[in-house]
Order: structure tokens, then C-alpha cells, then sequence
């Protein structure tokens, strides 16, 4: 299995993050990927780099107030990538330089359309835009917007990107996007859960509307196995039928306030939206009885052409950010039960957080994927 990685990754590097009401070291640290990438080499898993697809790719789902923002929100950008029409001086005016992350935040459920037209006046006072926007664009303060986030966003997209296109081009059973910052908590306008770019969300909208031809009506299923709810990416397919979009996840948990089985799409998306719910302590049993069914229930009936999975392994029984019980053995299983839908694969990393374990816990699921798809098709 091919492994798509950009060492840019490490241009994002909060120190600190809040937890409790604490300062605590920032957890989605780069040592993540390193112990991964060890864990890959080890192996023999082959790293290649990513191709750059543009920004243009990253506006089909993020809007252009928000890429600006994101683009911008740090002051010392002196990268190439980055928007050199600086709106928010955040370094020059006393900004903490460690990162931008808020100070309010703009409670959107009881804000009027006045409000939000009158936010991006030109005339909305510089201050305001200082301290208002980050609470605008971010619902969290795990969204620290640090000197080189953007860049490590950017790069990781484009590896998905790369891994996609490798994945249809030369008809592989699957591909891993080794991504960081993770991306299925991040909103069309909102950053997040150490989230900025949905890296998995772009990724299915250029499948569907730039590399699949539209003729053959391809359809994708998302699988989200992180412990946490992908709250970005129920929110940007909510409404539409392809693609189907399933998570199983710790609940009631982060984020909070999204991820319960009444949420299960608007129009054209009802019923396209499955959120699989499972208990604080969920063990290597449940877990697997409760993948294995949806898979069978939900994603075969569904009959994808692909199969994206938003691959997170805080599931781990000694991973301080989730609360599950699973054993590192549970993700060589969890890797067969994904094969058996039988369709190209692309993973995408997104969380896990225990560094010692982070490395073993992701090979075998790719291990497992790839002994269990090769064992399906010579039995076909």
C-alpha cells in the first residue's frame, strides 16, 4: 500500500493548548506523525510526496472568507503560500506569538442575518476584527492558528489529494493520506478539534466532481472510525445523498453538541447521514460487533465505487484524549471488517494521540485491510 506524507506537517507546532481550564502541552503534536512514519518504514510501506492541486480544489468546500482568514490570521507571513494582504496584525499588535486562537466566540444559532452582513463590512472596526474573528471562524481553542498552520493545512490536503489520485489512476486496492493537521472537525467556515482543512471532505467532492467521470454516477462512502464525532464532515454532506457518511464514535463526547443517531441528514441527505453512538469503556467486542454491522447494514447496501475512512485510533484503550478500551490486535480486526466492502480505500489519518502505541495501531489496520482484501479477491 502506497503511503502519501508531506514532512511540512511539522510547520505546525502549538506549544500549548487549554484543557480544563489548564495549559497543557499541545497533544496533536508532529511527534504523531514521526512515530507513524517510523512505524511505516519499519514495515516497508512505501512514503511517496504530494502533487499540488491549488487552492481552487480547497474553495469547493471551504468558503473564501474563511480560507482568507485562515490565510492571513497570522502575521508573519512571509511564506509564498501565503496572502500577503495581511488583515489581522496579530504579532503587531500584542498578539500572543505562540498562535491565534480566540477570545469570544460569535454564538451563530442566535446571531440575525443584519449581524452577519454588518460582520464583513468594510467598516466593521479593526479591532473587532482582531479579536472578533477568531471566535468567528473557530468553535474551539484547540484551533491555535500558529506561524506555520497554514502551510501544514495546505500540504495536507494536497496529500489526500495525491493519494486519491493514485488510488483511481492506478487502480489500487487502497492508499493512505498520512495527514496532519487531521481534518473532520473542520467546517466549511470553522476550525476546530485541531482541525482546519476537511482534508477528507475535499477530497470526495474533487472524487465526484473533478476525477470520476459524471457519467458513470459513482458513489462514495465516508467511514469515520475516529473517537470522536467528524462534526465538519456531517455538516458539509448533511444535505445531499452521495456521499453516505457513517461514524462510530464515544458519545456523549467531543464535540459536544453533534453525533446522535437523530441526526441523519436534510432533502436529499435523509437517511444518508448514520452516527453509530457507543458508550464511554467500549471494548474490542462491542466495538467490532457494532463496525461490522453498519458496514453490513448501511455501507454494502449502499454499494459505493469507493470507500473513504476517516482513520482515527484515539480508540485505543491507553489514548488519554478518548475513552474506548480497544486493544492494539482490535486494529488488525478493525481493518479486515472494513475489506470485506470490497471497493478502492483511501485512508485518512485523523486522530490518535498515545505516541507509543500511534505507530502499531495504524499499520495494522492498513495490515489488516490489505491480508483481508487480497484473501476476498483470490477467493473471488
Amino acid at each position: 500500500m502506497k503511503v502519501i506524507y508531506s514532512a511540512s506537517h511539522a510547520h505546525h507546532n502549538p506549544p500549548k493548548e487549554i484543557e480544563l481550564g489548564r495549559f497543557v502541552d499541545f497533544k496533536e503534536s508532529p511527534a504523531r506523525v514521526e512515530a507513524i512514519v517510523a512505524a511505516l518504514e519499519l514495515l516497508a510501506f512505501p512514503l511517496l510526496p504530494p502533487v499540488d492541486h491549488g487552492i481552487e480544489v480547497i474553495e469547493r468546500v471551504h468558503t473564501k472568507e474563511y480560507i482568507d482568514y485562515f490565510k492571513t490570521a497570522y502575521s508573519k507571513a512571509n511564506n509564498p503560500k501565503l496572502c500577503f494582504n495581511i488583515k489581522i496584525k496579530w504579532i503587531q499588535r500584542g498578539g500572543n506569538p505562540d498562535g491565534v486562537f480566540p477570545d469570544a466566540f460569535a454564538v451563530r444559532a442566535f446571531a440575525n442575518s443584519s449581524w452577519k452582513n454588518n460582520y464583513h463590512d468594510s467598516e466593521f472596526p479593526k479591532d473587532g476584527g482582531l479579536m472578533g474573528q477568531p471566535g468567528y471562524f473557530c468553535f474551539d481553542l484547540t484551533g491555535i492558528i500558529a506561524e506555520g498552520t497554514f502551510v501544514a493545512a495546505y500540504d495536507a490536503v494536497q496529500v489526500a489529494l495525491t493519494a486519491a489520485d493514485i488510488l483511481v489512476d492506478e487502480s489500487c486496492s487502497a492508499v493512505f493520506a498520512l495527514c496532519r493537521p487531521p481534518g473532520h472537525h473542520a467546517h466549511e467556515d470553522l476550525c476546530g478539534g485541531y482541525c482546519f482543512f476537511n482534508n477528507a471532505a475535499i477530497t470526495v467532492r474533487y472524487l465526484l466532481e473533478k476525477k470520476l467521470s459524471l457519467t458513470d454516477n459513482n458513489r462514495i462512502a465516508i467511514l469515520d472510525i475516529d473517537y470522536h464525532h467528524g462534526n465538519g464532515t456531517q455538516e458539509i454532506f448533511y444535505s445531499t445523498s452521495n456521499p453516505l457518511y457513517v461514524s462510530i464514535h464515544g458519545y456523549p463526547n467531543y464535540p459536544m453538541f453533534w453525533g446522535s443517531t437523530s441526526e441523519t441528514g436534510i432533502g436529499a441527505g435523509n437517511g444518508y447521514n448514520v452516527n453509530i453512538p457507543l458508550p464511554i469503556d467500549t471494548d474490542d467486542e462491542t466495538y467490532l460487533n457494532a463496525l461490522k454491522a453498519v458496514v453490513e447494514s448501511k455501507i454494502a447496501k449502499f454499494e459505493p465505487d469507493f470507500l473513504v475512512v476517516s482513520l482515527g485510533v484515539d480508540t485505543y484503550v491507553d489514548d488519554k484524549v478518548g475513552n474506548f478500551l480497544l486493544s492494539s490486535a482490535c486494529y488488525l480486526k478493525i481493518g479486515q471488517i472494513i475489506a470485506t466492502v470490497g471497493k478502492p480505500t483511501l485512508f485518512v489519518m485523523e486522530g490518535g494521540y498515545d505516541i507509543p502505541a500511534l505507530g502499531i495501531n495504524v499499520t495494522n489496520v492498513l495490515w489488516g485491510f490489505e491480508e483481508a482484501y487480497s484473501s476476498n479477491v483470490e477467493k473471488k
